[in-house]
């Protein structure tokens, strides 16, 4: 079981994650983690993680590196990049790791350089849904 939750659930989760993220991306917007996780429990039909808890928060940064990492295209756009904190100024800690990872960004890279990356990962992934007809 992934993260606590039954491969089914997961897959939902996915599918419904990947989806939100696509709205958003077309609307050339940002989703707060919190009406990420809210929309997400709603359309998969599944609990929403418990944000207040570290393990949970994790657990959901975990189901967007799936996502990201199961897109064909995340070499080019990390489809995350949309889900942001609360305050919208950048995304959660997990996000610059998966795009060392990815090799978006360098490793040991400074604030303004992941703040840079982030903001060029938004930017291509909004140009790439805006382009992309309805999914």
């Amino acid at each position: 079981m992934p993260q606590g939750r039954s491969d089914e659930q997961w897959e939902r989760m996915m599918e419904a994650g990947r989806y939100i993220m696509i709205r958003t991306a077309k609307r050339g917007s940002l989703i707060p983690y919190g009406e990420f996780n809210k929309a997400l429990a709603e359309d998969a039909e599944v609990a929403p993680f418990d944000l207040s808890r570290d393990g949970e928060r994790n657990a959901l940064g975990a189901l967007l590196a799936d996502i990201v990492k199961d897109d064909p295209d995340h070499k080019k756009y990390m489809l995350s990049s949309v889900v942001a904190l609360a305050t919208l100024d950048a995304p959660g800690k997990g996000f610059y790791s998966l795009a060392e990872h990815l090799e978006h960004l360098e490793a040991g890279a400074n604030a303004t350089r992941k703040h840079d990356v982030w903001v060029k990962q938004a930017e291509l992934t909004h140009e790439h849904y805006r382009r992309t007809p309805r999914t």
